[in-house]
C-alpha cells in the first residue's frame, strides 16, 4: 500500500467532526506521480468515508502530485502556500477546500 493510500484509508480515523460541523461535501483527490490515483473523501452526517475512484459531481476537486499531498498531510506543506504556488491546484467550492485542510489531525512526519 502507498503512503497516499494509507494516509486516505487513515482519513476517517483522524477525522475532527467539532470543526466539520454540519458541512456536507464529496472532495475528489486527483493525485499523480509514483503512488497517485483518484480518491474520494465524503463529509457528511458528522462522519467521513473514503473510496477509491472519481465521483459524479464532486463539490471541490483537488489536484497535486501524491508526493506533496503526503506532505501536505503531515504539515510538511501548508496547502493555502501549495495553491498559492500552484504545486496544487482547487476546482470547485474553494471554501469547502479551505475547511477540508482542518478537518482532520494531521499525520505523523517520517522520521
Amino acid at each position: 500500500m502507498s503512503d497516499v493510500e494509507e494516509i486516505i484509508r487513515g482519513l476517517p480515523d483522524r477525522f475532527r467532526p467539532e470543526v466539520a460541523g454540519r458541512t456536507k461535501a464529496t472532495v475528489q483527490l486527483e493525485l499523480t506521480g509514483e503512488g497517485g490515483g483518484v480518491w474520494w473523501v465524503r463529509i457528511a452526517d458528522g462522519a467521513c468515508t473514503t473510496g477509491t475512484g472519481p465521483v459524479d459531481r464532486p463539490d471541490v476537486v483537488l489536484r497535486a502530485t501524491a508526493r506533496d499531498y503526503v506532505r501536505i498531510r503531515r504539515g510538511e506543506l501548508d496547502p493555502i502556500k501549495a495553491t498559492m504556488a500552484g504545486t496544487m491546484t482547487v476546482s470547485g467550492r474553494y471554501g469547502i477546500a479551505g475547511k477540508f485542510a482542518t478537518m482532520f489531525d494531521p499525520e505523523e512526519p517520517e522520521e
